[in-house]
């Protein structure tokens, strides 16, 4: 039995957290801001700050709890000792999962104090992403593990922060309640509503292409460690056509975007990055392989993302 590391290095902790997968959190996240000073004309400083740290700490988190129970719950032994972060680096696991509650209480306190500076709706709508967030990993039934990982993935990230970016800008101007004695009403603007899911559904794709992507290239290791996702049920052939699919929309949006007016005409010469959006495409299509082509999907994400951001940083000054 290898002698445990209590010593973390900062690299070994930003492997641990995943740092570098950040991007799908911090890009709906930074559209969401952008989109709300676009549209809406809105921005509250203390309440984005807020935000921010609150989604970071929280992220990190979860990707703590799933390197975790991926190492707890192996059953290859192989992937335990050599390819998961705290069996790689001989990892102490009691201070991985101390730094999982110290993550946890961060983003508790920033998010209540979020509440505190906003509204009450935030509650329910922070605890909901909570226990989504938690429960994808952890329990003795991960949503990660079973066919359903993509649909979290891609709906709680690609809409939930999204829309949450905007929400914390000004509540009122999506979601008011009132109290009138032993009643409550609750108003919500529908029209901005399906606005920011029509808004956040690229994200939502690419997001879950990212996941999609990742389960393909693992499928052979996930069955060996009693993972089954949804490409063990759709086999590889029909899970990378699903692949080209949600890339396909993504940039489909983009044309829907410009043709309801939501963009202005000019937003069309965002539509050149489909030439290398579509070689990462083909480069990961041809051979699914997570050491060499998974990167590909990460980069069609954030292609993606820079020409959404840029747009709308031109459009709010343009406008």
């Amino acid at each position: 039995m290898k002698k445990q590391n209590r010593r973390l290095s900062l690299p070994q902790f930003l492997e641990f957290v995943e740092i570098k997968t950040k991007v799908a959190s911090v890009f709906p996240m930074v559209l969401g801001i952008l989109w709300s000073v676009y549209r809406y004309q809105t921005f509250n400083w203390l309440t984005t700050a807020l935000f921010v740290l609150a989604v970071l700490t929280f992220d990190m988190c979860t990707t703590a709890i799933n390197n975790t129970m991926d190492f707890y719950k192996a059953k290859d032994k192989n992937y335990q000792t050599e390819e998961n972060v705290i069996g790689k680096h001989e990892l102490d696991f009691g201070l991985m999962v101390q730094i999982i509650f110290f993550l946890l209480f961060w983003s508790i306190l920033f998010s209540l104090i979020l509440v505190w500076q906003t509204n009450w709706l935030l509650l329910p709508m922070g605890v909901l992403c909570f226990l989504i967030g938690i429960f994808y990993t952890f329990g003795p039934i991960p949503l990660s593990r079973m066919p359903l990982g993509e649909v979290f993935s891609g709906v709680t990230m690609g809409f939930g922060i999204f829309f949450l970016a905007v929400f914390v800008q000004n509540p009122s101007q999506l979601v008011v309640s009132h109290f009138l004695g032993q009643w409550m009403t609750l108003q919500f603007s529908w029209f901005k509503v399906l606005e920011l899911i029509f808004m956040s559904l690229p994200l939502v794709c690419l997001i879950a292409n990212i996941m999609l992507a990742n389960n393909i290239c693992d499928l052979e290791t996930d069955i060996r460690n009693h993972r089954y996702t949804l490409v063990y049920y759709l086999g590889k052939g029909v899970s990378l056509r699903l692949y080209f699919f949600l890339w396909f929309l993504s940039w489909m949006l983009w044309l829907l975007f410009v043709g309801t007016g939501m963009l202005p005409v000019w937003a069309l010469l965002g539509l050149v990055a489909l030439v290398p959006s579509f070689q990462f495409l083909k480069r990961f299509l041809k051979k699914p392989v997570k050491s060499q082509t998974f990167i590909e999907a990460v980069k069609s994400f954030i292609l993606y993302s820079l020409v959404y951001l840029l747009v709308l940083l031109v459009a709010i000054f343009v406008k």
